[in-house]
């Protein structure tokens, strides 16, 4: 997988690069695109448990694969009244969360009709939430917009066929740049008709069919008893263990508040959660480019702009699985941080480390090279110690061989650019740091290398 993120980024925002550089600090953008069924309910829970760390452009109710929507059953206000019985204790944690009213503003509804599943944009009404989707993408805020489809995609497709259809080419290019959709399957036509005949938007194929859905047999339904646990599941019993019901009981749903108890399912089962992953602000900055993994999986580029699962090394076997389950406890313990914040005051509960690098993010480095990696100036919040673990994400890195690290398990490492690295190469490395706080939780910095 070729590094693209400074490209990428220069391609969609026009970015100098000591602007993207600064750009780095801003959140990300996110209007979650959502059909209401019970999964959905589930990672909408958890989504407004990280409000504070994207900005939300939208909330839009669409149609699913199993009946007309739910709008009319007022869900989403619902849990966003929980969430503000909560705010003011998330806030002592975080002051970042906005305010519910905020969110109440961006809900909308688009197509629900599930009569429309197949149709193409140009034969569906418009909507309030096509709109809100167009307003956003053709806005003078320059930050990427990401788009998540947790149900069907046809909002999606109509506010673009729109904009291509009825506005100037100006503000088309503008969308384009802009728009980046992380869709939960092709939950109905709206997906692959975008990337059929709209080649130039970002598109994201998560947990495609004939990539033998990487994040459902992970994140949905697969650490339940009986069926699913024992003959579907690609996790394996450690992992199962904090996806079933005795570790949501007792880290999430009971004790932790009136939105933690909103959460409807008796197990973590939550098909759409990969679609934001990226946007939370665990060091990894996925936001900036996908395909560099992390939380949210590590996409790679199929055809043009059409993105679908890659696979990882696991025990010695490319594992399309393993892209996600590799970041699954780190997920867990900081979402069980996250249900204490919500009714601890600061002293009694965890906050993670934050993690700082002595050099730039990006090097460039000559074949023979030693290079020092750098995270001496992390810092933990509560005080909790730490341990360091540096590795070479070579998955996602263009250079064809896996590199030495020394002192691999101290905040200061090194590595020497191997000889057969050629111009052009990219070496990634991921300095991961745990505290021994309850839970435990772990941030990171990602460092990438390209050698001349």
């Amino acid at each position: 997988m070729k590094y693209s993120l400074t490209i990428f980024l220069l391609l969609a925002t026009a970015l100098t690069p000591w602007q993207v550089d600064a750009r780095r600090v801003e959140k990300p953008r996110v209007i979650v695109t959502t059909d209401g069924e019970i999964d959905d309910r589930s990672s909408m829970v958890r989504f407004l448990m990280y409000a504070s760390d994207y900005d939300v452009a939208g909330i839009v109710q669409v149609n699913g694969v199993q009946k007309d929507g739910h709008s009319k059953e007022r869900w989403i206000e619902e849990q966003i009244a929980h969430y503000k019985e909560v705010l003011p204790n998330l806030r002592k944690h975080n002051p970042d969360y906005p305010d519910a009213e905020e969110l109440l503003k961006v809900v909308s509804v688009g197509n629900e009709n599930r009569a429309d599943l197949r149709k193409a944009p140009p034969l569906l009404s418009d909507s309030e939430g096509a709109q809100l989707i167009i307003r956003t993408l053709l806005d003078d805020d320059p930050r990427p917009v990401h788009i998540l489809a947790w149900g069907g995609a046809n909002t999606q497709a109509n506010a673009l066929w729109q904009i291509k259809e009825h506005y100037t080419e100006k503000e088309w290019q503008r969308a384009v740049k802009k728009a980046r959709l992380y869709c939960i399957w092709y939950q109905d036509g709206g997906g692959k008709w975008i990337e059929e005949n709209l080649p130039e938007i970002f598109i994201y194929e998560s947990g495609a069919p004939d990539r033998d859905g990487a994040w459902r047999y992970v994140w949905d339904y697969m650490s339940v008893d009986y069926y699913f646990k024992n003959r579907l599941s690609k996790n394996p019993k450690e992992l199962q263990e904090i996806m079933d019901k005795p570790w949501l009981n007792e880290h999430i749903k009971e004790g932790h508040g009136p939105l933690c108890a909103a959460y409807p399912q008796a197990y973590t089962s939550e098909g759409d959660t990969p679609s934001y992953m990226p946007l939370i602000n665990n060091g990894l900055e996925q936001h900036l480019d996908y395909t560099l993994g992390g939380w949210g999986g590590r996409p790679e580029f199929r055809k043009g702009n059409h993105l679908q699962d890659g696979k990882d090394w696991n025990k010695g076997v490319l594992d399309t699985h393993y892209v996600f389950q590799r970041w699954l406890t780190a997920a867990q313990n900081d979402w069980a941080a996250r249900a204490d914040w919500c009714v601890k005051p600061y002293a009694e509960a965890n906050h993670a480390p934050v993690v700082k690098l002595s050099h730039k993010k990006e090097l460039t480095k000559r074949v023979g090279r030693a290079v020092a990696l750098d995270a001496g100036r992390t810092t933990d919040p509560d005080g909790d110690r730490l341990t360091f673990r540096w590795w070479q994400y070579a998955e996602a890195d263009s250079y064809a061989g896996k590199v030495a690290i020394t002192n691999a398990d101290k905040a200061e490492a090194t590595f020497v650019v191997p000889a057969d690295a050629k111009t052009g190469d990219t070496l990634q490395f991921i300095c991961e740091v745990t505290d021994n706080g309850t839970p435990t939780l772990t941030h990171y910095a990602r460092v990438v290398v390209t050698v001349k």
